[in-house]
């Protein structure tokens, strides 16, 4: 049988004592549970554009705080921009937080899309990039209900070097909702790790 299909960004394989702080939040765009940040010169936290080069990641968003990392103002499940006071990264007061997994040896687990060829177990090593469902790819899409990033491992960037986001690990070991395996094909889920990880270097990054 098909692989679910459940778009749901980077989920915690292994979490166990793993490293995982608050940070500030500057963003014009919406976060959600699942989506990797990075961290720019301005020290605010905002969400790891999709990008073509070996771009640095700080972690994986896992829950938010509003102000004096109290609950947010609002019940939604994810960060919602427009909570922001005021909501824009060039005046952003800094009111609301992201709890973050931010330890560079952290696995997760992440669908794959159907986009050029399927990934295979000879994959395994390989880095690759990720995409947002939507229009483009580009921009951060999210589930209003669930607060999950809408985010999938983008097979047509699969490549033999370290450029990509992520690298490939091996298949997630997992179950169907249909009881079969989860196994390499469209919608797959494969255990990645960032590979460009912020922490390692504390490199800058570009506001996006």
């Amino acid at each position: 049988m098909a692989n679910d299909n459940y778009a749901r960004g980077l989920v915690p394989v292994n979490q166990g004592h793993r490293s995982a702080n608050i940070y500030r939040v500057s963003t014009a765009a919406d976060i959600y549970v699942g989506q990797p940040v990075a961290m720019p010169a301005a020290g605010f936290v905002i969400g790891a554009g999709v990008a073509t080069d070996s771009s640095v990641v700080l972690g994986v968003v896992v829950g938010f705080l509003g102000t004096n990392k109290s609950g947010l103002a609002t019940s939604d499940p994810y960060l919602d921009v427009s909570d922001l006071t005021p909501p824009t990264p060039a005046s952003d007061t800094g009111d609301r937080f992201v709890m973050v997994l931010d330890d560079p040896n952290q696995e997760y687990y992440i669908q794959e899309d159907t986009g050029g060829t399927a990934l295979a177990l000879a994959d395994l090593g390989a880095s690759i990039h990720m995409l947002y469902r939507g229009a483009d790819g580009s921009a951060v899409t999210g589930n209003a209900d669930t607060g999950r990033v809408t985010a999938e491992l983008d097979a047509s960037t699969v490549a033999a070097t370290t450029a990509g986001m992520f690298t490939i690990l091996r298949l997630f070991d997992g179950v169907n909702n249909d009881g079969t395996n989860n196994v390499a094909g469209d919608y797959a889920k494969w255990v990645v790790r960032i590979t460009h990880h912020q922490k390692t270097g504390l490199q800058a990054v570009a506001q996006v």
